[in-house]
């Protein structure tokens, strides 16, 4: 067979997987901004009937910001405490933290427990040998932010954050536009940037 005759043969079938592979990825995001609204209000209703477990907080958003005063799909993230912590203190929002922290999606069809776009740690958690993650406060997303002012050292939490404390309508590394983030966080410590103090 000669070259020619060969890319004949073959190009069409490449062009097919790049279509097959676009048409997975469309069945698995189908009407995502509409599930994740219905996702997160399932979990929104859960939420609302709060314990010391399982609680609603208003998002924080800049220094110097006031709390939302009045609660709404949009303007708060959603707690489940799984570790409490001995600390007694906060990060602000100029504060740098060192975190241990994973990231998913909600559950789609290709993933019972939700896609997980990203981790602190390499393979099975193990806050004894795992490095955590240096981040400051003002840096991440608005629902990570707001989760950290609110947490104690030794806090480990799972954070629901509506697309709109996220990511937003932009897609961005693997994660879909529209998304409700998931994150498992853990906070280690906590300091004042610029002085390297610890509070």
């Amino acid at each position: 067979m000669n070259i020619k005759k060969y890319l004949i043969a073959v190009l069409p079938l490449l062009g097919f997987v790049s279509c097959s592979e676009e048409d997975t990825a469309e069945q698995e995001y189908a009407n995502w901004q509409a599930k994740n609204e219905a996702f997160f209000e399932t979990q929104y209703q859960a939420h609302s009937v709060q314990t010391d477990n399982c609680f609603i907080l208003p998002s924080w958003t800049q220094p110097g910001s006031k709390k939302a005063t009045e609660l709404s799909h949009t303007n708060c993230i959603l707690v489940d405490v799984l570790e409490r912590g001995t600390g007694m203190t906060s990060p602000y929002y100029t504060d740098s933290v060192n975190v241990d922290w994973s990231g998913r999606l909600m559950p789609s069809p290709s993933y019972d427990n939700g896609y997980e776009f990203g981790r602190s740690w390499l393979t099975k958690f193990d806050p004894d040998v795992d490095q955590p993650s240096a981040f400051a406060v003002k840096g991440l997303v608005a629902g990570f932010s707001t989760a950290l002012q609110y947490m104690h050292r030794g806090d480990r939490w799972r954070v629901y954050i509506p697309y709109q404390l996220g990511y937003g309508s932009t897609a961005t590394s693997g994660i879909p536009a529209y998304s409700t983030l998931i994150y498992e966080i853990r906070l280690v410590d906590f300091w004042f940037k610029k002085s390297g103090d610890r509070k």
